[in-house]
């Protein structure tokens, strides 16, 4: 009997979170730095060096780096290097 209350409340709180972590997605969505590394096929040495360096924004919780959508985006476009054009002279 015991273990069945358990087992529910355990499943309720899991239900919690797992909404909890849909409405934050979808109100500020954040990246992981497992995600970001694999959003942009870098290395974790890359990321520590933009995150150190100040390119790109953070929040750190405990041991977890979380970077938001608009940090990346920002970031992005700062290092975006734009085509150069060139014209042809006859």
């Amino acid at each position: 009997m015991k273990e069945e209350l358990l087992i529910s409340l355990l499943q309720r709180l899991n239900n919690e979170i797992s909404d909890l972590k849909q409405a934050l997605a979808a109100s500020k969505p954040v990246y992981t730095n497992e995600e970001l590394r694999a959003l942009l096929g870098v290395s974790d040495k890359t990321v520590k060096k933009w995150r150190n360096s100040g390119m790109l924004g953070y929040s750190l919780i405990g041991d977890i780096y979380l970077y938001s959508k608009e940090d990346v985006e920002r970031f992005l476009n700062d290092i975006h290097h734009s085509p150069q054009v060139f014209t042809i002279r006859r």
